[in-house]
């Protein structure tokens, strides 16, 4: 079996975003994704993008998909920055910085939904409903085991593992770091119209932010 110049494990947001980078460049390349082809994301939570991120995803030709989606994106127009017992705040604005924004928050749902559409018009391949369970490798190659009734490893050349967090393949070492730290996140609806600023309180028992 000729191996396959690269694979992509998990064609998300992320293993996506790269399958795309690559779309241009004369490579062989196969996206695993263990969704069904024209499965919705699992996971509708907000994404913070910085517009850093915006540049990127307008290069791959994502960003026009997603801003055409309903309410998939809020512009972060100004922050507000304070800390508890100081004196004022600190007001950034998108203006001052000549930018459209300074970030924004977006559907991961929407974001999804683009960049598969934005991979249906390129070479790669997507293998929906595959999922990698260990990875083996030579000097040469890694050979990819799949959760399928195939005798045979997917080969090839490179393999970029962009499955998430909750790492499952075998063959793959993490290097985990405890900060003892928690972080807690929410949905929340106002009151009153959020106008495009994002908040930051600074606090001796930690940080809170508001998009």
């Amino acid at each position: 079996m000729m191996p396959h110049d690269i694979v992509i494990v998990g064609a998300g947001p992320v293993g996506g975003a790269f399958a795309l980078a690559l779309a241009d460049a004369d490579l062989d390349v196969v996206a695993l994704d263990s969704r069904a082809e024209g499965e919705a994301a699992r996971t509708d939570r907000s994404l913070a993008l910085s517009h850093g991120a915006r540049l990127i995803f307008e290069r791959l030709g994502v960003w026009r998909r997603l801003a055409a989606i309903p309410e998939a994106v809020t512009p972060i127009t100004a922050i507000d920055i304070s800390q508890v017992g100081g004196f004022g705040c600190v007001r950034l604005t998108a203006d001052e910085q000549g930018l459209p924004a300074l970030g924004y928050v977006v559907s991961y749902r929407a974001l999804q939904n683009a960049i598969d559409a934005a991979l249906k018009g390129t070479r790669t391949t997507i293998r929906y409903g595959t999922t990698a369970v260990g990875i083996s490798g030579t000097s040469e190659h890694a050979a990819i085991t799949i959760d399928r009734h195939e005798p045979e490893p997917i080969v090839a050349r490179l393999v970029v593992v962009a499955d998430g967090a909750n790492l499952t393949v075998k063959g793959i070492t993490r290097e985990r770091r405890e900060y003892a730290q928690v972080a807690l996140t929410a949905k929340v609806w106002t009151e009153r119209a959020h106008g495009g600023i994002a908040y930051e309180r600074f606090a001796t028992d930690g940080p809170m932010a508001l998009l």
